[in-house]
């Protein structure tokens, strides 16, 4: 295997890796509040809906599932006092779902909590190092964009 070849196989090694412990330590965050990543995302899904709320199938698009999942997430939420849905004024059948008060309370709290477990996780590290890092996974994932990856056998 080539030079490069390595290089590239512990590249793709070191961010899933990566990946892995940051999805960890937001888990770990989500929990705090009861909630699992999913659930903050669904929560944040009917944030983007804004004061008037978001439609479950808004949910679903920004989750990438299905509106049945989207709408058992909600459901779950709902009991947990973090959404409410009402009728959509715009369609008698559709309904609107928004965060209730306790709702948007914990979605900013887990927020700040992120925010500050990422703070903490950089402590000491060169800005310039950071800098590069971003630099070449903000290109890697052009390259991957770019570039029609084929399986050769």
């Amino acid at each position: 295997m080539s030079d490069r070849s390595e290089l590239a196989l512990q590249l793709t090694d070191a961010v899933a890796a990566a990946y892995q412990a940051i999805e960890r330590a937001g888990n770990r965050a989500y929990k705090s509040f009861g909630l699992s990543q999913r659930a903050h995302a669904a929560m944040a899904a009917v944030d983007l809906g804004g004061p008037d709320g978001a439609r479950p199938s808004d949910v679903a698009s920004e989750l990438g599932v299905s509106r049945a999942a989207a709408t058992t997430f909600i459901q779950r939420l709902e009991a947990k006092g973090m959404v409410e849905t009402s009728t959509d004024p715009d369609d008698d059948r559709g309904v609107r779902v928004t965060l209730t008060r306790h709702g948007l309370e914990v979605l900013l709290r887990v927020s700040q909590l992120e925010r500050r477990l990422a703070a903490r996780t950089i402590e000491g590290m060169p800005a310039s190092a950071m800098a590069r890092t971003i630099h070449v996974l903000q290109e890697l994932k052009s390259r991957l964009e770019q570039k029609s990856l084929e399986v050769v056998r």
